[in-house]
């Protein structure tokens, strides 16, 4: 399934600092990979890509199904720390404009919050339409404009909600994108509202907690100390414990904070 030339053409974007506690801040919820399953719907011997597999937390999650996995990164870091979480899952380092993988070698592949980390999108598309069989699954996790305004974090860093805007694709124009590819029958399929862990503004303070959040390298030092000071004052006041609960109001009256859109290789 893996051709032997690995070519790397991206840069792994300060996550091979981040590897060591990204999951402090990252996590699978049991509900999301349960949707995540069934619209990928594998076959008992699929071969199934994760890309962009960072520290290998949803190829865990689908090691209770028979599938065959494989993980591919760009970070180093990122896949020394899936190692140690899967032994079932073949890794590999590469980006996925490139991928070192054979035509029609997979039924379904999937990437969770990694499409805004790519520049060419549709290189990326192609090389997925590329490798993936007739009638295979192709699932993004991403946001769409409007879900990323249930977020509270942007409540500090406000400039965070601008830069993130234009990293991350909206639903409208993704699906068109993946229709130029050539991928069929797309739909969009909001993820359940999960509390995985007690996120709190706090947690923000402590810059090992803030690298695991990709919008910080965009962010300048000065908004990330006025953001801190934000939030040390609300912590003080007791106010921002109700910004939270008001966001995840927000989020849970509308279409949550993310969603998968699946869409099919005719």
């Amino acid at each position: 399934m893996v051709n032997e030339t690995k070519q790397i053409r991206s840069d792994s974007s300060g996550y091979d600092e981040a590897s060591g506690h990204y999951d402090f801040s990252r996590r699978a919820g049991g509900r999301t990979s349960e949707l995540l399953i069934e619209l990928l719907n594998p076959t008992k011997d699929a071969w199934i890509l994760d890309l962009g597999c960072g520290t290998g937390n949803f190829l865990t999650e689908l090691d209770t199904i028979s599938a065959k996995l494989l993980g591919l990164d760009v970070s180093a870091g990122m896949l020394a720390q899936a190692r140690a979480k899967t032994s079932r899952a073949e890794l590999i380092l590469s980006d996925g404009v490139a991928m070192p993988l054979q035509d029609r070698s997979f039924q379904a592949a999937y990437c969770i919050l990694v499409l805004h980390h790519i520049s060419d999108k549709i290189g990326l598309m192609s090389e997925v339409y590329r490798i993936l069989h007739r009638q295979g699954r192709f699932v993004i996790q991403s946001c769409s404009h409007e879900q990323l305004s249930t977020f509270w974090f942007y409540h500090y860093f406000p400039r965070g909600l601008e830069i993130d805007r234009k990293r991350f694709t909206d639903f409208t124009e993704l699906s068109g994108m993946l229709m130029e590819v050539g991928f069929k029958d797309i739909s969009i399929h909001p993820c359940p509202f999960e509390a995985l862990f007690k996120e709190t503004p706090e947690l923000y303070l402590d810059r090992s907690y803030r690298d695991g959040n990709s919008t910080f390298f965009f962010l300048t030092p000065e908004e990330i100390k006025q953001g801190c000071e934000r939030i040390k004052e609300d912590v003080r006041s007791g106010r921002a414990a109700e910004i939270v609960r008001e966001f995840d109001r927000r989020a849970q009256r509308t279409d949550g904070r993310v969603s998968f859109i699946r869409a099919i290789r005719p």
